[in-house]
Order: structure tokens, then C-alpha cells, then sequence
């Protein structure tokens, strides 16, 4: 009887107590204190707008910081070009270029050279002061100037071979035991002359090669102190006009054009046309196939967006014209031989100059383009960026209740294990505990309710050893 008092008891105990088990317990403390009227609960809210506000302005200014500080640097005013040899083509390309630059008031240095190999060396020297220069094609591989890249080709440079005598020549191999004029050290023309001669088996001796400047050269072929003259440049050159009407000079004409082109690639054939010197003489009486080369406007590849459009801007208007053995509009074109096309220059030949070029500053017409470029690409990204903010927001402000949720679920399952009248003192000071980490977390406003409904589950669990020390209590009584 007295046993089954005891449980009766224990068990009506318990159904009391399981009614109240959803009901706030609040703690005496907290029943005599008072809430002061001045107070808001807006210190949460305004610390997450904060947090937001903050982040949103960080990720402005890093990417306005590498925008205009790495993207969209300031275009200088001064810009260096090395050329060419005195009165020759690319000295007087450099002019042109010079006065197209000076109507967007950016000033371009000229500096001359001996040809395409000197303004290679001095490109590819990062210690030296130039941005910008003619190179023929074939002169070297991308390969061992990775810092230049190509704005296009801009002519074609024609390899004149000028010879004295009465005899016909119309291949290089015929040109064996003569005095030849090959251009001097560091020129285009040299270059290929040597590696043309030597395919042809016309560079041994007895043939004796001549590294004399141009101007020499053709002063040294009308006096007839020399041979054969080798001249690479573009026809409107001051000395290949001179020799073209001059009696007693010939032009070869390569019977062996096509195959010299398979031999090497970087070489073109072009037609000197029927008449073109002189229609009414019919000078010259036929076609002359020559070999050219593609002269290129080579810049490095950090040099301003906006100078590039400007340079591509000046080739358009200088070398678009028809010439003599190029039609019109086949230059300046995308085709590169030995260095990559440069982006701008991609997007150039692609959609023309920004529009924005005809009604605003060329510097500022260039940054909107390049900002358009840039900014949708990166809308792509900061949109989706943009919109994944508040979750993770939410989510690195919840996850300091998780915390908390974790340390009460592992005392909920040692208290349904081992729920001896030793161990409750432990529990509570455990529940005590978690209850003071769970009163120093900060959460914005929106998330307070999950606060409050996380202290209600502390509250259960506190109910529920209650419940367990009471019952372990009056079990022992009832035993005694």
C-alpha cells in the first residue's frame, strides 16, 4: 500500500508539473527589476544596418581602389617612339604620328634608330624610356618579348633589290660574287637580306656584302661603287623614288615570289602594278612581284588604354589610303605575325573607335568605354554577391545561438541518463552558465525573438531537472 501511495503521488506530481512546463519561469531577480521607460530596443538593429552599411562600403572602395589605381591609372601626357633612320619611311611615319598625338594635346618624343632590330632591343629593355615602335614582321617571336603586344599591321615594307648592268635579274642567286648593299647593323633590311642571300647560296664568297646606311648606299650605286642595293621600306621612301626613275637602276622582279613566301612566312608577295610609275610610258612595261614584309606598331603592354586608342585612332587616318601595292582600307589591320594583338586593338577592329571619341575628350571618352568593359562583367558577379549579403548575415549572426543550442541538447541527454541527486547541482550550475553566455550575445533586433525562444528552451530543461531532482527526492522519502 505505502508503494502505491508513493507513485501515485509521484505521478500526479508530475502531471502538475508538465502543464506548467510551457510557462515562463522567470527568475526572482528578474521579477523585481525594472526596465527603464528611456530605453529602446534599437541597439541591435542599428548594429546590423552598421555591419551591412560597412561591408557595402569596403567592397566600393577596394574595387574602386583597383579600378582606378591598377584598371583606370591617369593617361600620362608624354609618350616616347623610336623610329627609324633620318629621312627614311619611319622617321617620317613619326612626324605623322607626332602631329595627330599633339591634337589631343599629348606630346610624342621621336626617337631615330637604325631600323625594326634597335627598336625591338630598345622595346623589350624595360629600363629604357619608349613606349611605342615600327617592327617588321619576322624580326623575333613573342616568345622572347613578352611585354610587347601588337596594335596590327600598318604597310607593307617591299624589299627593293636595285642592280646596275645590262643583264636581267629576277632571283637572288643570280646576285652571287657581286657588291651588295645590305642595310646596316640593326636594320629590318639587313636582316632579312642576310637570311634571303644565305637561302639563295648568293652570301659566300666571292659576293661581298656592304653594311652601308641607305643614303650611302644610293649616292655608292649611282657612282657605280657598288653593285646591288637592297632597300627595305615602304615606295613612298625618298631614295627607292629616286632609284625608281633613275636610268640605268633596274628592279628585280622575283620570278621566285610564292615559293620564297612558303619559305618564310613572315614575307608577303605584292605586285608593283603595270604603268604605275609613269601610264603614259607604260613604266614599268610589266607587273613586278616583290617580296614585303608587314611593318607593325608594337607597344608594351602596359601602356595606357586610352594611348592605344589614340594611336590606333592616328594609324586609321595615316595609313588607310590606297598605295602602290595596297588597296585601299587593307591597312592598319588586325593581322600579327609575331606578337599577340593587343585587346583594345581586338575590340578596335572589331566595333571601330568609341563613339564617344567624336563628342568628348579622347581620355575621358576612353575611360567610359573601358569602365563599360570592365563594370558589366563585374555586375555579373557583385549581383548575385549582393543578394547572398543578408543571408550570410543571418546565418554569422545565428550561429552564436547554435552554440548554445549544442551545449543545452548535450545537457538535456546527461540528465535523462544519469539523473542522481549528486549530479543536479552540476546541472544547474551548467544551465546557470549557458544561460550568462546566452545573455552576452549581441543580435540585430530582427533576430531578439529566437533569443527569447532560445531562453524558453533553457527554462524547459530547468523545469524538467525541477522535476527529476523532486522526484528522485520524494522517492527517497517514500523508500525511507
Amino acid at each position: 500500500m505505502l508503494w502505491c501511495q508513493v507513485d501515485t503521488i509521484a505521478r500526479d506530481k508530475e502531471r502538475i508539473e508538465e502543464t506548467q512546463s510551457c510557462e515562463f519561469r522567470m527568475r526572482p531577480d528578474m521579477a523585481t527589476r525594472k526596465i527603464p521607460s528611456h530605453r529602446k530596443p534599437t541597439r541591435g538593429l542599428f548594429h546590423g544596418h552598421l555591419s551591412i552599411l560597412v561591408l557595402t562600403l569596403l567592397i566600393v572602395i577596394i574595387c574602386g581602389f583597383i579600378l582606378f589605381h591598377f584598371v583606370l591609372p591617369a593617361p600620362p601626357e608624354t609618350l616616347v617612339m623610336t623610329t627609324g633612320m633620318e629621312g627614311g619611311t619611319y622617321s617620317v611615319f613619326g612626324r605623322r604620328y607626332q602631329e595627330a598625338m599633339a591634337r589631343e594635346k599629348v606630346h610624342l618624343g621621336l626617337l631615330p634608330s637604325s631600323g625594326s632590330v634597335e627598336n625591338l632591343n630598345r622595346l623589350k629593355d624595360r629600363s629604357f624610356r619608349v613606349d611605342v615602335g615600327f617592327i617588321q614582321g619576322g624580326t623575333i617571336s613573342a616568345k622572347e618579348a613578352p611585354n610587347l603586344v601588337s596594335l596590327g599591321g600598318i604597310c607593307y615594307s617591299p624589299l627593293w633589290v636595285f642592280y646596275r648592268g645590262q643583264d636581267t635579274l629576277d632571283d637572288l642567286s643570280l646576285l652571287k660574287g657581286k657588291r651588295i648593299a645590305i642595310g646596316p647593323e640593326g636594320s629590318g633590311a639587313r636582316k632579312f637580306s642576310m637570311e634571303l642571300l644565305r637561302a639563295s647560296s648568293a652570301a659566300a664568297s666571292p659576293t661581298q656584302l656592304l653594311d652601308l646606311p641607305s643614303a650611302v648606299a644610293v649616292t655608292a650605286i649611282l657612282d657605280g661603287r657598288v653593285d646591288v642595293i637592297m632597300i627595305s621600306s615602304t615606295v613612298d621612301n625618298a631614295f627607292v623614288q629616286e632609284l625608281l626613275y633613275t636610268d640605268g637602276i633596274k628592279l628585280m622582279n622575283f620570278r621566285q615570289a610564292e615559293a620564297y613566301t612558303r619559305r618564310f612566312p613572315a614575307l608577303s608577295q605584292v605586285v608593283l602594278p603595270k604603268g604605275i610609275l609613269d601610264l603614259s610610258k607604260n613604266k614599268p612595261a610589266t607587273d613586278i612581284h616583290l617580296l614585303a614584309t608587314t611593318t607593325n606598331l608594337i607597344v608594351r603592354k602596359n601602356l595606357h588604354p586610352a594611348m592605344m586608342y589614340l594611336l590606333l585612332d592616328a594609324a586609321l587616318d595615316i595609313h588607310s589610303d590606297a598605295g602602290w601595292v595596297n588597296k585601299a582600307g587593307e591597312f592598319p589591320s588586325p593581322k600579327s605575325q609575331d606578337f599577340p594583338l593587343s585587346d583594345i586593338a581586338e575590340r578596335f577592329y572589331k566595333s571601330g573607335r568609341p563613339f564617344l571619341l567624336d563628342y568628348l575628350p579622347f581620355w575621358m571618352a576612353a575611360y567610359i568605354d573601358r569602365m563599360v568593359l570592365i563594370l558589366v562583367p563585374a555586375a555579373v558577379i557583385l549581383i548575385p554577391l549582393v543578394r547572398i549579403i543578408p543571408f550570410l548575415f543571418s546565418w554569422w549572426n545565428r550561429r552564436k545561438l547554435y552554440r548554445s543550442y549544442e551545449d543545452l541538447k548535450n545537457l538535456e541527454l546527461k540528465i535523462m541518463e544519469d539523473s542522481t541527486p549528486g549530479m543536479m547541482m552540476d546541472y544547474e550550475k551548467t544551465l546557470d552558465r549557458i544561460e550568462a553566455s546566452i545573455n552576452q550575445i549581441r543580435v540585430p533586433l530582427a533576430l531578439f525573438k529566437e533569443v527569447y525562444t532560445l531562453k524558453e528552451h533553457v527554462n524547459l530543461v530547468r523545469n524538467k531537472l525541477a522535476r527529476r531532482d523532486q522526484g528522485s527526492k520524494e522517492t527517497e522519502r517514500a523508500i525511507v
